[in-house]
């Protein structure tokens, strides 16, 4: 069987491209200024912490510059304490590169596909991980809530990219709440208990929650 010389070239273009990606996140990785966390065991059955920071669609390249400078100049982090920042898309390769090693860095949504495809616009869990990402926020009240008119994001849906999400090596975030109108009617419980039945649905195992830790916020 013969290759012709233009399906030879795109052939080696990829393989170039793809060892110019593994090089460049291995420097990424490799660069971040070390942390200064406490390296001091926890207590049994003390409580650990998850302190999560969304920075929703804002900020530009120089604002974050200067937000990582502040958190790098910050104290030690205690060592029950995990500190995570869920940057927007275009910045994330940036925080990976600069933030300070012992916070971690996550997105703050992820598509439904598992698998690479014909997604146009989505952000895969595979490719968040791949560029060095240890969370993903899932579910938060604005993409369940929609915007502009949009229905936003089911509670199946939230499901199904918190599972793809596990699968795919990351943490989730896993975002749930009532509305203002509901709360005043009564139906907090009602309603976090329809946001989590999916997910009950598709991690049925014990083991399937450790990576998962339940963020609960009215909206």
């Amino acid at each position: 069987m013969s290759i012709s010389s233009e399906k030879m070239a795109t052939v080696t273009l990829s393989a170039a491209c793809g060892a110019a990606l593994v090089y460049f996140y291995q420097k990424i990785s490799n660069s971040r200024p070390k942390g200064s966390s406490l390296k001091v065991a926890s207590k049994d059955g003390e409580r650990t912490y998850l302190i999560g920071g969304n920075w929703k669609c804002n900020n530009t390249m120089a604002q974050n510059e200067e937000l990582i400078q502040i958190f790098n100049k910050a104290g030690p982090i205690p060592s029950n304490v995990e500190v995570a920042i869920c940057a927007p898309y275009p910045y994330l390769t940036t925080v990976l590169k600069s933030l300070r090693s012992d916070i971690s860095v996550g997105a703050q949504d992820c598509g439904v596909n598992l698998k690479k495809g014909a997604y146009t616009g989505e952000v895969a869990a595979f490719q968040l991980k791949d560029i060095g990402c240890s969370w993903v926020i899932v579910g938060h009240s604005e993409r369940r809530a929609g915007f502009d008119g949009d229905s936003g994001e089911s509670n199946q849906v939230c499901a199904k990219k918190a599972q793809v999400a596990l699968e795919a090596g990351l943490k989730v975030m896993f975002a749930i709440g009532e509305t203002k109108e509901q709360r005043e009617a009564g139906k907090t419980l009602q309603v976090c208990a329809e946001q989590l039945k999916p997910l009950a649905s598709l991690l049925p195992k014990a083991n399937d929650w450790e990576n998962m830790a339940i963020a609960y916020g009215t909206c």
